[in-house]
């Protein structure tokens, strides 16, 4: 069996002992404390979370419009989803003239827009027309328009990792800068509601022809989520579902709830103006806001952003 002796340290070798940690403790206090200092020097703080708000969703539309007119393509651009759907009706082809048709304008060309030669720029960005109005505000979602020098833009805004930013765009190009406007009209809204409450129905009575008929094919359906990540960190992305998948949904989602066909569906039309609505279907359990598009005579929905509601406002369950 071995044995162990044990050191027991003298007198003036603990005190030297504790001489040095506390020094080396003072030490370390000191470079944590400057530490700290320099952190607090160099370091940003990170950026507010901005609120949801009619205010909110004013200021950054107005920096979006404001930036293209000053031709400052990084702002613009920042304003914008990268996978923006951003769209309008066109009747010409590479200059010929053709049947109407939905035509995508990507991400990227916001900087043509916005490029400081371009004939948008002004000398003076505050001058320039820049009429807001927030239709409707939901959980991260909002519906609005904005009328601008050279187009009118019905956008969907979304709320995403703290910014709100353009999910969804619905275009009427202008023939000049400063021209007028299409007028308000409600000549099609008994069309517009018809198409609105057959795409809900549709869901209802597990019909997904029926939904899918109401749909462009260009459709863009799509929703703010969050995922989370393996170290616990979370952030927010867009799911969409396809003009194909909207036929899938139709046929299977009303299968697990069992709503009656006569559940609730409301439709509010915000604005129609030329071939472009904008619009918004209230459901049971959930609610869509619709970009909807005139083509060839037929109207369409192009673009959904869509949230479930809060349980509290769940209906007909």
């Amino acid at each position: 069996m071995n044995s162990k002796k044990t050191r027991i340290a003298s007198p003036i070798a603990l005190s030297t002992a504790i001489a040095i940690a506390s020094l080396s403790g003072l030490l370390v206090a000191s470079s944590q404390a400057n530490a700290h200092a320099l952190h607090a020097e160099t370091s940003v703080e990170a950026p507010r979370a901005e609120p949801i708000s009619e205010e909110a969703i004013t200021k950054a539309i107005e920096e979006y419009v404001r930036a293209r007119y000053a031709g400052d393509v990084e702002t613009a651009t920042s304003r914008l989803h990268e996978n923006i759907a951003r769209r309008m009706v066109a009747d010409n082809y590479w200059g010929q003239p053709s049947k109407e048709w939905v035509r995508p304008f990507t991400r990227d060309l916001i900087a043509f827009y916005a490029d400081p030669e371009s004939a948008q720029r002004l000398d003076n960005p505050s001058e320039g027309r820049c009429e807001i109005e927030v239709f409707d505000i939901e959980q991260r979602t909002a519906s609005a328009r904005v009328i601008m020098e050279d187009a009118v833009d019905y956008l969907h805004m979304i709320h995403l990792n703290g910014r709100w930013v353009i999910g969804d765009s619905a275009v009427i190009l202008l023939r000049e800068n400063g021209a007028k406007p299409p007028a308000l009209s409600d000549r099609h809204a008994t069309k517009i509601e018809q198409v609105s409450r057959d795409y809900c129905v549709g869901f209802y009575e597990i019909d997904g022809d029926k939904v899918q008929s109401t749909c462009h094919p260009s459709l863009s359906k799509r929703s703010v989520e969050q995922a989370r990540l393996s170290d616990g960190s979370e952030f927010d992305h867009l799911s969409g579902i396809t003009w194909e998948e909207i036929n899938i949904l139709g046929e299977s989602f009303n299968k697990n709830w069992g709503f009656d066909t006569d559940a609730r569906c409301e439709i509010e039309i915000y604005e129609i103006r030329g071939n472009i609505a904008a619009a918004k279907m209230t459901g049971a359990v959930w609610f869509d806001y619709f970009h909807l598009m005139e083509v060839n005579g037929e109207w369409s929905i192009v673009n959904i952003m869509y949230e479930s509601l809060d349980r509290s406002r769940w209906a007909d369950v």
